[in-house]
C-alpha cells in the first residue's frame, strides 16, 4: 500500500472549509476536523503538474471547450463501469449541487414534489425546498444492521404532483452501494410512475473491494432516457475546490432543455482549470485511486476494530464505499444536542451530526476517513479520552 497517504500536510491557514472554519460551525478550541467531505491529501501529481503547467502560462481568459476532455470522460466510463456515452450526452457544470438545483428548476414547478431518500446528504433538502418545490421523503428501511430501499413506502407515496427523485447513489452518508437488482426494481417505479431521476454519482468511484457501480442510466433504455447523470472527478481525486463536475443527459430533449436553462441561468461556463484537472485525473489517476481506496478501507477496518475494542458502547455501520464512516451511537446515553456539545467540548472533535441528514440520522455521526492513520487515530483516541470520563 502507497504510503503517500500517511503524510500529514497542515492546511491550517490555506481558506481551508474543513480546517479554518471549525471553530466558526462548532465552536470550542483546537478542534480535529473530521466533518466536511474532503481528503488531507494531496491531488494525483499528474494533475498538479497539469495545473503548475497552465498556471506558468500565466493567462486565465475564458476558457474554450476541448474535446479531448470529452474523450477523458468517456474513457473513465468506460473503463470503471462499462457504460458507454455519446460526447454529444455530456454538459459541463460547476458543482453537482447547483447541477442538481438548476434541473429542478427546469424540470420542475412551484409545488411539485421530489422525492429523496433519507437519512441523506443534507444539501439535497435545501435544493428542495428553496426552489419552492415540496420534499416528499422516502426514508431507507432499516434493521438496525442494514439499509435497503423502501419502495413499497416509496410507490405508496407518489402523488400526481411527484415528478422526480433525487438518488444518492453510491448513498451518503449511509455508505450503499446500490445492487443492480435493487436500481431495476426503482427503474421500474419511475417508469410506472413517469419519474425524472436525478442520480447523484460524485462518490462513484469511492468503493470497497468487491463493490461495483452500476450508473443508473445504464440499466436500459427506458432509464437513460429519463436519468440526469451527475458526475465529477472532485470527490475521487480530492479537486472540490476547482468546481468540475458534469452531467450525462442522454435524452436530446431534457440535454437540450438543461443546457438552454444553464445558458439563461449564465450558468453554462466553467473556469480554466476545471478541464485542465478532469482531462488529467480521468487520463492518468487510476493508479492514484487504487491506492486510495486500498488506504481508506484499511481506514475503515481501523475504526472498526478501535471502536470494538475502546468505545463498546458506539457501532461502526457496515460500509460498501464513500470515504465516510455512518458511526451508531445511540446507546451512549445523549441527545444529539448533549452529543455534539460532548464531542466538540470534551473530545475536542469535529464530526458532522447525523441530525443533520434528516430525523432518520439523530443517532449516528459521520466521520471523514480520508485522512492520514495518525490524524484518524488522534481522532479516535480523543474521542475514546472522553468516552472513559462520562
Amino acid at each position: 500500500m502507497s504510503k503517500q497517504f500517511d503524510k500529514v500536510i497542515n492546511r491550517l491557514g490555506t481558506d481551508s472549509m474543513k480546517w479554518d472554519m471549525a471553530k466558526q460551525r462548532f465552536g470550542g478550541e483546537n478542534l480535529l476536523p473530521m466533518w466536511v467531505a474532503d481528503m488531507d491529501f494531496r491531488a494525483p501529481q499528474e494533475v498538479l503538474d497539469a495545473l503548475h503547467e497552465k498556471v506558468e502560462h500565466g493567462i486565465f481568459g475564458y476558457p474554450a471547450h476541448s474535446e479531448s476532455v470529452d474523450a477523458a470522460v468517456q474513457s473513465w466510463l468506460k473503463r470503471r463501469y462499462d457504460w458507454t456515452i455519446n460526447k454529444n450526452s455530456i454538459i459541463y457544470t460547476a458543482g453537482i449541487v447547483p447541477t442538481i438545483s438548476f434541473i429542478i428548476q427546469a424540470f420542475t414547478a412551484p409545488g411539485d414534489q421530489v422525492i429523496v431518500q433519507t437519512p441523506v446528504y443534507y444539501p439535497f433538502y435545501d435544493v428542495v425546498n428553496k426552489n419552492n418545490r415540496e420534499l416528499l421523503a422516502n426514508p431507507l428501511a432499516f434493521d438496525g444492521d442494514h439499509y435497503e430501499m423502501d419502495l413499497a413506502q416509496l410507490e405508496a407515496s407518489i402523488t400526481d404532483k411527484t415528478k422526480m427523485i433525487v438518488l444518492c447513489h453510491p448513498h451518503n452518508p449511509v455508505g450503499r452501494v446500490w445492487k443492480r437488482e435493487e436500481l431495476e426494481a426503482l427503474a421500474a417505479i419511475c417508469k410506472k410512475y413517469d419519474l425524472l431521476v436525478v442520480s447523484d454519482e460524485i462518490h462513484a468511484d469511492l468503493l470497497f473491494k468487491g463493490q461495483k457501480h452500476i450508473p443508473f442510466a445504464s440499466l436500459n433504455e427506458d432509464a437513460a432516457g429519463r436519468t440526469f447523470s451527475c458526475l465529477a472527478p472532485s470527490k475521487t481525486f480530492n479537486l472540490a475546490g476547482i468546481m468540475t463536475s458534469y452531467v450525462v443527459v442522454e435524452n436530446k430533449e431534457l440535454r437540450l432543455k438543461l443546457s438552454n436553462h444553464l445558458s439563461n441561468s449564465f450558468a453554462n461556463m466553467t473556469n480554466s482549470f476545471a478541464e485542465v484537472a478532469t482531462e488529467a485525473a480521468y487520463n492518468h489517476g487510476e493508479q492514484w485511486l487504487e491506492e486510495l481506496m486500498e488506504y481508506v478501507e484499511d481506514n475503515y477496518n481501523f475504526v472498526v476494530d478501535y471502536v470494538k475494542e475502546h468505545l463498546p458502547t458506539l457501532r461502526v455501520m457496515n460500509s460498501e464505499g464513500t470515504y465516510l464512516l455512518w458511526l451508531d451511537c445511540s446507546k451512549l446515553s445523549l441527545s444529539p444536542t448533549e452529543r455534539k456539545k460532548w464531542l466538540v467540548e470534551e473530545a475536542g472533535v469535529a464530526l458532522n451530526p447525523g441530525s443533520i441528514f434528516g430525523v432518520e440520522g439523530k443517532d449516528f455521526e459521520r466521520i471523514n476517513l480520508a485522512c492520514p492513520r495518525a490524524t484518524l487515530k488522534e481522532g479516535l483516541d480523543r474521542i475514546k479520552a472522553a468516552y472513559d470520563n462520562l
